[in-house]
């Protein structure tokens, strides 16, 4: 009778460049979509210290992040929605409102500067709310380091 699994009757072996097809098509996904989500957090900016402050799960897909650098030099805050600086800071309205749009669950994640004014934070603020945003949360670390 001849063996189910056909051939010499020799151990199967096993391919590795199928293996490593796989691997490197899941480093690509994964690079690209950390990627994104690196680009919108600009590393130039000290947020303030909140020793109470609580993480907020996080919801990719219905969040958008607005950086706000205080620029000592000029005396000025550089706002900016993701890539897109909106100097003025009237523009922020017209980036925000197709977004919004096309997602009613978007949430707004505000990361200031520790140096920035609360008067400039609030004229973001107020932008977003222009805007249609009714979900806005501020961005702070609970330790110094």
């Amino acid at each position: 009778m001849a063996s189910a699994g056909g051939g010499d009757g020799s151990d199967p072996e096993f391919q590795i460049a199928p293996m490593i097809d796989v691997l490197l098509v899941m480093l690509i996904f994964f690079m690209s979509i950390t990627t994104d989500q690196v680009m919108k957090i600009d590393k130039s900016i000290s947020l303030p210290v909140a020793p109470e402050a609580k993480k907020r799960e996080n919801d990719m897909k219905n969040q958008a992040v607005v950086n706000i650098d205080w620029d000592t030099a000029l005396g000025r805050a550089r706002v900016s929605y993701g890539d897109i600086v909106c100097d003025p800071l009237e523009q922020l309205k017209d980036y925000v409102e197709p977004a919004k749009a096309a997602n009613s669950k978007l949430k707004m994640i505000i990361r200031g500067d520790a140096a920035t004014p609360a008067l400039e934070v609030q004229k973001v603020i107020e932008q977003l709310a222009a805007s249609g945003i009714d979900d806005i949360s501020l961005s702070g670390m609970n330790r110094t380091n």
